[in-house]
Parts: structure tokens; C-alpha cells; sequence
């Protein structure tokens, strides 16, 4: 049996006065990421990283600069295969808003500085959207 899931998250930075500061959730399985879930049926996978960004971390004033790209990878979960794609998307958190994790979802999150971030993360291929994301931060934002 085999599945297809989408789903849509983002990389998440904002400004401060020593530099930019990058979000990094804990997920349920104990991995550093970004925060992301399942698109809903009628969303756009932009309006689905902008809701799952809200829903996990609590920040609602946020900036969508533009798509970095997509992250596809299957695995098996109780006997069925599921072939997942993650629309990937480069935010900023704008304002001085306060963390508040759905601890329903995930562990934790935090403001990390770049090179830090680059090396907490966790999952396959998440590495180099991460670093695309700073870069073009830097750029754009």
C-alpha cells in the first residue's frame, strides 16, 4: 500500500540588533527542524506554511519572502509506504512576538544565530535549504 503526503512548513528568521536569529522546533520525535505540517484540503501550500508556522510556534505576524524549494523522502508507517513532499518556504517573524509552543505537536523552539542553526538541525536535505534560506535572507530580507 502506498500514500502521497503534502505538506508545508518554513525556514523562519528575524532580524535583531546583533544580527538575524533563525526558529528551530523540536519535533515529536526529538529532531531539530523547521516547523511544518500537512497542507489542508483548499490551502495553498503557501497559506499552509503560514497556518503551521502560527499553529506550532505561536508567532502570527509573519512574512512569507518566497519558496526555497521542496523536500521529498518516503518512509513506512505501520505497513503502508508514504512517499511525503514538503514545500519549503522562507519566512520572516516580524515584531517582537513571544514564542508559544503547541506542546501538543512538538518540544520546544528557539532563536538560534545561523552558523548555530546549521549545525542543530537535523533531518536529511534540511541542511542545505537552511543555509539557501540565510543566504537569501541576507539578500532579500
Amino acid at each position: 500500500m502506498t500514500e502521497l503526503q503534502f505538506a508545508s512548513g518554513g525556514v523562519v528568521i528575524k532580524k535583531e540588533k546583533d544580527g538575524i536569529k533563525v526558529l528551530l522546533i523540536k519535533d515529536s520525535y526529538g529532531h531539530w527542524t523547521w516547523p511544518k505540517g500537512h497542507i489542508e484540503e483548499g490551502e495553498s501550500p503557501r497559506e499552509a506554511a503560514v497556518r503551521e508556522i502560527s499553529e506550532e510556534t505561536g508567532l502570527k505576524t509573519l512574512r512569507i519572502i518566497e519558496e526555497l524549494g521542496q523536500q521529498k523522502y518516503h518512509f513506512t508507517l505501520e505497513g503502508t509506504k508514504i512517499f511525503k513532499t514538503v514545500h519549503v518556504f522562507l519566512a520572516e517573524a516580524q515584531g517582537a512576538e513571544e514564542i508559544k509552543v503547541q506542546t501538543e505537536e512538538i518540544e520546544c523552539a528557539r532563536w538560534f544565530p545561523p552558523a548555530e542553526a546549521l549545525e542543530t538541525i537535523e533531518y536529511e536535505g534540511s541542511r542545505e535549504l537552511l543555509a539557501k534560506g540565510i543566504e537569501e535572507f541576507r539578500e532579500k530580507g
